[in-house]
């Protein structure tokens, strides 16, 4: 538990989010649970509801995007559950004293807004348990972004953590095993393992990179040597060919890797660091 709090921290501190989504859950009745948190479960509406609060101004996303969305949302709100358990277990609950005064500055707040929910449409409510959650994670959250995100850890932070922050740009190449149109998880496992295969025979020197490329690659860019060129922490690839690409130093090799897409080898071809420090992420 205390690794994952920790993670949550930093990252809160510096993106004001949550960790990459973890599961795709399916479209399902308000009611349901989506998930339990020990003996706390979550309801599809609130996760709905806290969707519709982050695109109130903008279309949802749609399509393939929904799941990710949903997904996404759906992990914030279990990490907001961990870290209130974790602030039961050891004791620093807010005082019920301390919970009723800021429910109610908070009613005011969206009472002035015309909105009865915190990042909720205008009209819409939440059910006073719901808006408990809510108060009662803000008040432990703050508290522990006190306690714990000082400038020192923040520094420290930054420092094991930079290229995702700074700035850092890779250069990279891929080799792209796509699917066929609705393949199940059993097309995926076949074409990981392809990879794998691609992957040994490069290692062993039989095949080079941009030769795997042009001979096994379904992407566009086979015929560029695999080389799709500069790509940020936070785009244009999707978040998990991102992710794996910056794991790795120049010249290495990822394990494939699955996304949207199909099945990657990602190759960084080289690092171009990133000029940003922790006084221009950190507002010091």
């Amino acid at each position: 538990m205390n690794g994952r709090f920790f993670r949550l921290v930093w990252l809160f501190c510096f993106l004001g989010i949550a960790a990459p989504a973890f599961a795709q859950p399916e479209p399902a009745e308000e009611s349901a649970v989506a998930a339990i948190v020990g003996d706390d479960p979550i309801q599809v509406a609130e996760a709905q509801r806290m969707l519709d609060g982050l695109f109130r101004d903008k279309k949802q996303p749609s399509g393939d995007l929904l799941p990710m969305a949903q997904a996404q949302v759906l992990e914030v709100i279990v990490d907001r559950r961990l870290v209130l358990t974790y602030a039961r277990r050891l004791g620093e609950l807010p005082s019920a004293e301390e919970l009723a005064k800021a429910k109610k500055q908070l009613q005011i707040r969206l009472a002035a807004q015309g909105r009865k929910a915190p990042g909720a449409p205008k009209g819409q409510s939440l059910s006073p348990a719901e808006m408990e959650q809510q108060v009662l994670w803000r008040l432990v959250w703050d508290r522990y972004l006190a306690k714990y995100c000082t400038p020192q850890r923040r520094e420290a932070w930054f420092r094991d953590h930079h290229a995702d922050l700074d700035g850092t740009e890779l250069v990279v190449s891929h080799i792209l095993l796509r699917p066929a149109a609705g393949a199940g998880a059993e097309e995926f496992d076949a074409l990981e393992k392809q990879a794998e295969s691609i992957r040994a025979e490069i290692a062993s020197g039989k095949i080079d990179f941009a030769s795997a490329a042009r001979k096994y690659s379904a992407g566009p860019s086979r015929k560029q040597d695999g080389r799709l060129g500069k790509i940020g922490r936070k785009g244009p690839m999707d978040e998990s060919f991102t992710r794996a690409a910056f794991k790795l130093k120049a010249g290495e090799i990822s394990p494939p890797v699955r996304s949207p897409f199909g099945v990657h080898l990602i190759r960084c071809d080289e690092v171009l660091p990133g000029t940003k420090t922790v006084a221009d992420l950190a507002g010091l």
